[in-house]
């Protein structure tokens, strides 16, 4: 499916509707560490989403290793701290967590997996230092696996096309520094070929748009559609959904006089397409909920997606922090 964007491509507050439900959202009122540890995995284990108020940045670090070591993922926490600060536009703050990309004023984050289906992050946790913000509500939605949305949207993902057969030590290289697991990431007859890059006569490598493929949840044990920001970014109706939300829901803040979605939305400049999107087919429900000091959240990164509300500013500091694994 090939849609250019363009403007005006629904009407604010027309379908954009989402239920809330804090149903889902489990608060750990435990005191001692094993015993969080325990109702925490539980949470997860049920689908839910984990909060546990009033910990220490260090009790927080303390509780997301232990999660991630029993949930066999301390390597994906381990490689993803070391990449995130090595690109340069997050910083490491203490062990594991990192700063949240920087935006403009006004700028919300629509709802998104962190990541994409080659990084396949299993676990989302944020930790709030501060946030005495006029708005800034954590969204957190819940994915609804038989939308009609995974058949209409796309991917931004990397392909390749080989010409012969790879070694393994081949295959082993691409993975590393092609970010390509073949043969499942070869080049498809319905892919849409956005670049490509010819390396040899043997291969070529191009950024194509493709259908989501499901991922294993490590902590369901099952396959899911995760909303990857691979697929988020390149949709301009989640952008438009996401204000319609914000404005439905009395979320969303604004300068003096109209403002452009284009300029609220951090990932504007890489919406090129329009999928045709609806929240109200995507979404089961959602959580809405605003960090305080103190506040540790942890969610499945693949069947949840999470988004920020916008604030005025100068009505105060937000300080939160984000780890994967």
């Amino acid at each position: 499916m090939k849609t250019l964007v363009s403007p005006g491509a629904m009407q604010m507050g027309e379908t954009a509707q989402v239920a809330e439900d804090r149903s889902w959202l489990e608060e750990v009122a435990e005191t001692s560490q094993e015993a969080r540890e325990r109702a925490v995995l539980q949470a997860l284990k049920k689908d839910h989403v984990a909060l546990v108020r009033g910990l220490s940045a260090e009790a927080a670090s303390e509780l997301l290793l232990a999660v991630a070591q029993k949930c066999g993922l301390e390597d994906g926490l381990d490689l993803q701290t070391a990449f995130a600060s090595s690109l340069g536009h997050r910083e490491n703050v203490g062990r594991y967590y990192m700063t949240v990309n920087k935006r403009s004023d006004y700028q919300f984050v629509c709802p998104h997996s962190e990541g994409n289906s080659f990084s396949n992050f299993q676990l989302a946790s944020f930790y709030c230092y501060e946030n005495s913000t006029d708005g800034g509500e954590t969204i957190l939605f819940h994915t609804n696996q038989a939308a009609s949305a995974w058949q209409t949207a796309r991917e931004r993902v990397n392909r390749a096309k080989v010409n012969g057969v790879l070694t393994p030590g081949q295959i082993r290289q691409m993975r590393a520094s092609l970010r390509l697991n073949m043969p499942d990431d070869a080049l498809a007859p319905d892919d849409e070929i956005l670049s490509e890059r010819v390396i040899d006569a043997q291969l070529s490598v191009f950024k194509a748009l493709a259908r989501p493929r499901q991922t294993y949840s490590v902590l369901l044990q099952r396959q899911l559609y995760g909303y990857w920001n691979s697929i988020e970014s390149t949709d301009a109706d989640s952008a438009d959904e996401f204000r319609a939300m914000l404005q439905a829901d009395g979320l969303l803040r604004l300068p003096a006089g109209s403002e452009p979605t284009s300029l609220l939305d951090d990932e504007h400049a890489n919406r090129i397409r329009r999928f045709g999107s609806k929240y109200a087919d995507l979404f089961s429900s959602k959580i809405t909920h605003k960090l305080v000091a103190g506040d540790f959240v942890i969610l499945n990164n693949v069947s949840w997606a999470h988004s920020v509300a916008n604030w005025t500013p100068g009505s105060g500091q937000r300080q939160v922090v984000a780890a994967f694994a």
